[in-house]
């Protein structure tokens, strides 16, 4: 039988978890580029909720090539240097790359979000929720950088020490800093 306490910090959770108040962020994206003084190109736009359990993601990335793009959330909010001041993956665990759907934290970056998919327009149009990433807590994503690569991510699934660190998604097409809303 459940006790009058357990009973009340149960309803309590409940409670809590119903009416936490969904926190919104966006990342504007440019161009990767190599002079920080020349104009930024825009590239899209991608916004994020969080909900009680997960992270909603919903967005627009233009200019791309047809296919596949590493979509990743990295560890430093800084887009200079053909977004390459943004570091690696978020990966406060330490873990190796993996697919957004694969178990948290034991076997992906915090920031691994999988691949995105651009039409023969160049268009990718972003609409996911993922579970182990958020926009509170100790590990947000928030003031982190999101990049999009130019090719896709194996999700880990190569044989190598680049699938095993960035996917092989190869260089970086663009990237912009989330922000909260």
């Amino acid at each position: 039988m459940i006790g009058a306490t357990s009973l009340l910090l149960l309803c309590f959770i409940n409670l809590s978890a119903s009416q936490m108040a969904a926190v919104s962020a966006r990342a504007y994206l440019f161009r990767a580029q190599n002079d920080t003084n020349a104009p930024f190109m825009p590239a899209g736009i991608v916004d994020f909720r969080q909900d009680s359990l997960s992270l909603v993601v919903n967005g627009t990335v233009r200019g791309l090539t047809a296919g596949l793009h590493g979509f990743h959330v990295h560890a430093r909010g800084d887009i200079g240097n053909n977004c390459g001041a943004a570091l690696g993956h978020y990966n406060p665990f330490g873990r190796n790359h993996g697919a957004p759907g694969l178990a948290f934290p034991t076997v992906r970056h915090v920031g691994d979000l999988g691949n995105i998919q651009a039409n023969a327009n160049g268009e990718a149009t972003i609409s996911g929720t993922f579970r182990g990433v958020g926009l509170v807590g100790p590990f947000s994503i928030i003031g982190r950088a999101l990049v999009v690569h130019a090719m896709a991510d194996d999700l880990g699934l190569g044989n190598n020490d680049g699938s095993r660190t960035t996917g092989n998604a190869g260089g970086r097409f663009a990237c912009g800093i989330i922000g909260v809303m």
